[in-house]
């Protein structure tokens, strides 16, 4: 049991007072009681607002005069505090020495033993945080950028037109009509895919379309290959599902395709996850002429491959089409996401796929966010969305080139790097063997904090540490001092 309770914010609105009277005890008494269960139980939380005497009299039917008394015997107590203006509210901490109220603790009662299906998932934060001087993230836009104005704009307008039964209309089980419309017309004219709306089904977040792909594709026992180092989520989304996973090497030229086919060969695998694009977390492209042999190896040993594009749009060299845009693509299922910094994304693969993925998405999440997937289309037509693409894409550009120097002058002799061709973030290999935690923790202690390395392995993987360094939300003065503190640390190693 808890002596000292949690802080909560202060509320403004009263908790329910409930409670049967017996004819056994006073009745101040049981009222007393019942609040302090209340307070134990953890229901009554710490700062939550009680009713006024006189409101709280009048719901119990009995005299105020009474619950006076046992809020005054609770404040003298220390279970309650009353302040001027601000009501009688449950204290911050439990009176000291308090061994529990009259009755049973309803968390001291034994569990059911009713079996449910036990999840236990430790994944790292997504993003590093704290009081530092530096932060590189693991490769996010910069939200300064994004046209929140536009974006807060027509989601009002479209919240206050007289008929808002239309955006809800407008909604089918695989998302907004309009939203499909424009991401096909994005993916065919865009993206060299060749597909239709029934080829697409929207999502709240890549995450999501990982999860419903997983659902829909897989079944326990199923085999499939992911890209190591890469990303932990997707893993245990396929997980999840029951599938084993088989860890291929990926290096500075993408994934390891002989040991994919050896894979092959010995196992016979339901499916391939990459991010051929911008691998995560190395950056690395894959070549046409790789993509090309993928896509063969798939045909012939009869696997799906899953291609998640997560930052397609920011490519700042050669224009490459998606895995699931070329010939021969028709193992592909295709993740991708309308604008980076938006919960919206999409899964693209046959029509039979998708309306099997369209009905698990129905089941968690049926109405999505009409609103928001209504205001993206419009914003779509108009071209602001594509606006916003092209005009960051070319500050990205930029700090990618300043990183990019400072990499070259700074860091020579301490890491492989190679520049890469898009994405939001770089890729330090470094070259002296060190413990991942121990080079955080050093990286910390100068006043800098990162993704730790350990987020894109699986530690029963013998590995050196890679350091991703997401430079894309940091102004220029930031990318020079954070860079250099970096480099600092791995010259002292």
């Amino acid at each position: 049991m808890r002596d000292t309770l949690l802080p909560a914010m202060k509320s403004y609105r009263h908790v329910q007072i409930q409670l049967s009277f017996n004819s056994k005890e006073p009745i101040y008494q049981q009222i007393k009681a019942y609040i302090i269960n209340e307070i134990v139980r953890g229901r009554l939380l710490p700062g939550a607002l009680l009713p006024g005497s006189r409101v709280l009299a009048q719901q119990l039917k009995v005299n105020r005069n009474t619950v006076m008394l046992v809020y005054d015997q609770l404040i003298a107590a220390g279970w309650l505090t009353s302040h001027y203006k601000s009501g009688t509210r449950v204290s911050d901490s439990m009176p000291a020495g308090h061994t529990g109220p009259p009755g049973q603790d309803i968390r001291s009662r034994p569990a059911l033993h009713i079996p449910f299906r036990h999840i236990n998932i430790s994944l790292p934060p997504s993003n590093p945080s704290g009081n530092y001087d530096i932060i590189f993230d693991d490769g996010l836009p910069d939200l300064k950028l994004i046209p929140v104005a536009e974006i807060t704009k027509e989601c009002r307008r479209l919240v206050q037109q007289d008929d808002q039964r239309t955006i809800y209309n407008n909604n089918s089980e695989r998302g907004n009509e309009y939203l499909l419309q424009e991401v096909n017309a994005m993916l065919n004219n865009d993206r060299g895919l060749a597909v239709t709306t029934d080829n697409i089904c929207i999502t709240q977040g890549v995450q999501m379309a990982l999860y419903l792909t997983a659902q829909t594709l897989l079944q326990p026992g199923d085999h499939i290959a992911v890209e190591h180092p890469g990303y932990q989520p997707a893993w245990q989304a396929f997980s999840m599902a029951g599938a084993q996973i088989h860890y291929i090497h990926s290096d500075q030229y993408g994934i390891n395709l002989e040991e994919l086919e050896l894979r092959c060969q010995q196992t016979p695998l339901k499916a391939l996850y990459i991010t051929p694009h911008h691998q995560y977390p190395t950056t690395s492209t894959l070549s046409v002429e790789k993509r090309q042999q993928l896509l063969a190896l798939s045909e012939q040993y009869h696997f799906m491959i899953i291609e998640d594009d997560y930052d397609h749009e920011y490519h700042f060299n050669i224009h490459y089409i998606p895995l699931a845009g070329m010939p021969h693509a028709d193992n592909v299922i295709y993740i991708g996401s309308v604008m980076h910094t938006l919960p919206i994304s999409f899964v693209c693969g046959p029509a039979a796929f998708i309306k099997s993925l369209a009905a698990y998405r129905s089941i968690i999440n049926r109405d999505g966010d009409p609103v928001l997937q209504q205001a993206m289309a419009n914003l779509m037509v108009a071209g602001d969305i594509r606006k916003h693409i092209h005009n960051t894409r070319y500050v990205y550009m930029k700090r990618l080139e300043l990183a990019n120097n400072i990499i070259h002058s700074v860091f020579a002799g301490q890491a492989l790097y190679t520049r890469p061709q898009g994405g939001l973030a770089i890729w330090l290999q470094l070259y002296k063997q060190v413990e991942p935690e121990q080079l955080l923790q050093k990286i910390q202690s100068a006043g800098v904090n990162m993704v730790n390395p350990l987020s894109y392995y699986n530690p029963t993987l013998g590995h050196a540490p890679g350091l991703r360094l997401g430079y894309a939300s940091m102004d220029e003065a930031d990318i020079i001092k954070g860079l250099g503190k970096l480099a600092k640390v791995i010259q002292q190693l």
